[in-house]
């Protein structure tokens, strides 16, 4: 039995199709007769970057420093349900400047998230106080 193959299989077939689609797409772009040199519009959707006070500033400073302190106090600890007493009040620290601050939402959302990274490993219930502690309703519904 003699193997036939299709023509349209063959690799000069396919390179035929491949060079008429290449022809096709640069005689479709070549008629693009005026081109912008002036730079897009920033979406409308957009909102500009929030400036922040000096009071804000130091909040989230303090905040930062809650965080980096909660994650030297979590690197020994080894996984527990209730963690250190060390750990456990780094965490109320914590959440006592984070709900004190004048931070937007989505802000403090994302402090909370770097905090409870650094104490997933280490605590369970400080894990899941920093989860409770977030303002998941108030960003949806503000």
């Amino acid at each position: 039995m003699k193997h036939r193959q299709n023509y349209l299989a063959s690799v000069p077939a396919v390179k035929a199709g491949v060079a008429v689609l290449l022809a096709a797409l640069v005689a479709g772009c070549s008629d693009m007769k005026t081109v912008s040199t002036a730079p897009p519009a920033p979406p409308a959707t957009t909102a500009a970057k929030q400036t922040l006070t000096p009071a804000q500033l130091r909040e989230l400073a303090r905040l930062r420093a809650d965080i980096r302190r909660l994650k030297v106090i979590a690197a020994p600890v080894h996984h527990s349900l209730m963690g250190a007493p060390k750990l456990m009040a780094a965490t109320s620290t914590f959440l006592d400047h984070e709900q004190a601050s004048s931070l937007d939402n989505l802000t403090k959302n994302h402090l909370i998230s770097l905090a409870a990274s650094a104490v997933a490993g280490s605590c369970d219930q400080c894990f899941q106080q920093l989860e409770a502690a977030r303002p998941i309703p108030a960003i949806a519904h503000p």
